[in-house]
């Protein structure tokens, strides 16, 4: 059985303007799929879920 549930999912978008030179269109995937910015945005994410202390019994994972 199971020790956790899955309650809720969120999905992060990103847009960008559509005549965007391909040059920049692939400098800013290079850096979404970096480490860094992965490193980044989990430690945003702990920060805010740290933030609220009704989460504190959650677990919240970040995957590409």
């Amino acid at each position: 059985m199971a020790k956790t549930v899955t309650i809720d999912e969120l999905h992060l978008t990103v847009s960008i303007p559509h005549d965007l030179p391909d040059a920049r269109r692939e400098e800013i995937r290079q850096t979404l799929a970096s480490d860094d910015f992965m490193d980044r945005l989990r430690a945003t994410v702990r920060a805010a879920t740290q933030a609220f202390p009704e989460l504190a019994a959650a677990r919240v994972s970040l995957s590409r």
